[in-house]
C-alpha cells in the first residue's frame, strides 16, 4: 500500500495545531473559571461585609435613638419638675407678684407691724427690714423710710395727685395716665398695698429721682439688700419687664434665698417667676 509521506506530515501538523488550540482553550476556560470564582467570592465577601457594616450602623443608630429618647425623657421630667417648683413658689407669700396684670384681691389685708416712725410692714418681714436699716446705720449711713405699707385709699391719693401734676404741665388726660403708670402703680396693683415694699432714701437727700441712686445709702442697699431678703424691685433698663421706671429707692421683701438668686442673676421678680406685667 502506498503511503503518501507528505500527507502524513500534513496530518501530523494538523493534529499538533488542534492540540495547541485545545490547550489554549482549556487554559482560557480555566482562567475564566478562576476569575469568575474570584469575582463571585469577592461579591460574596463584599455582600457579607456590607451586611455586617449595615448591622453595625443599625446598632449605632438604635443606640443613638435610645440615648436621645432617654435624654428627651429626662429633660421633659426636669422641665416638669422645674415647672412644678415654679408653680409652688408662686404660691409662697413672700413671692406674691403684684403688678398691672396681677392685682391684689380687693379684700387683701396683711397683718402689720411697725418698723419705725409710724411706718408699717408685713409682720412676717418687718424684723428683716429693721435689721437691714440697722446694718446700714452701723456702716455709718443714714437711710430712712419715706413710704412702706399703703392702704388702697392712700394709693389712690398718690396716683391721682401724680396724674394731676402731669396734666398741670400740659399733658392730656391720656398722656398723664400713661406717664403716671410708669412711676406710680394703679390702685390695687401696688406692692405697697401688699405690705412687702418700702421706699428707702438717704436722710441727706430725700428726692425720689435719678440722683437718689448716687447716694451712699442707695449704693449700700443695692449691694447688701439680699442679705436681709430684699431685692431692688425696679432695676435700671428693666421697664419692659416691670412696666415701671428705675427706682433706686424701692425695695421688696422676697426672702433671703430667693433674694440672692434674683440679685445675683440680675433679673426682675417677673422674670424670676416666669410672669409678665
Amino acid at each position: 500500500m502506498w503511503i503518501d509521506d507528505e500527507a502524513l506530515a500534513r496530518k501530523d501538523r494538523n493534529q499538533k495545531r488542534k492540540f495547541e488550540m485545545l490547550k489554549k482553550i482549556a487554559i482560557t476556560l480555566a482562567g475564566i473559571a478562576l476569575v469568575a470564582g474570584l469575582v463571585a467570592g469577592g461579591a460574596v465577601g463584599i455582600f457579607v461585609g456590607k451586611r455586617t457594616e449595615a448591622k453595625a450602623v443599625d446598632a449605632k443608630v438604635a443606640k443613638a435613638v435610645k440615648e436621645s429618647e432617654a435624654k428627651a425623657a429626662k429633660q421633659s421630667s426636669d422641665k416638669e419638675e422645674k415647672n412644678a417648683v415654679d408653680e409652688e413658689k408662686k404660691k409662697e407669700w413672700n413671692l406674691t407678684l403684684v403688678n398691672n396684670t396681677h392685682p391684689l384681691d380687693e379684700n387683701y389685708q396683711p397683718e402689720l407691724a411697725e418698723v419705725e416712725n409710724g411706718y408699717t410692714f408685713d409682720a412676717r418681714a418687718a424684723e428683716s427690714l429693721k435689721e437691714m436699716l440697722a446694718a446700714a446705720r452701723e456702716a455709718g449711713l443714714s437711710p430712712q423710710i419715706c413710704s412702706a405699707y399703703r392702704t388702697i385709699e392712700e394709693q389712690k391719693a398718690i396716683y391721682n395727685q401724680t396724674m394731676q401734676e402731669w396734666i398741670d404741665q400740659g399733658m392730656t388726660y391720656l398722656e398723664a395716665f400713661e406717664e403716671t403708670g410708669k412711676s406710680v402703680a394703679y390702685p390695687g396693683t401696688s406692692e405697697h398695698e401688699l405690705g412687702l415694699a418700702a421706699d428707702i432714701v438717704s436722710s441727706s437727700y430725700g428726692m425720689l429721682d435719678e440722683a437718689q441712686a448716687d447716694t451712699e445709702e442707695a449704693k449700700w442697699l443695692e449691694e447688701n439688700c439680699y442679705k436681709y431678703g430684699f431685692i431692688l424691685r425696679y432695676p435700671p433698663d428693666k421697664i419692659s419687664e416691670t412696666g415701671i421706671i428705675y427706682e433706686s429707692w424701692h425695695y421688696r421683701y422676697v426672702g433671703k434665698e430667693d433674694a440672692k438668686k434674683i440679685m445675683d442673676s440680675g433679673v426682675t421678680l417677673e422674670e424670676y417667676l416666669g410672669e409678665t406685667y
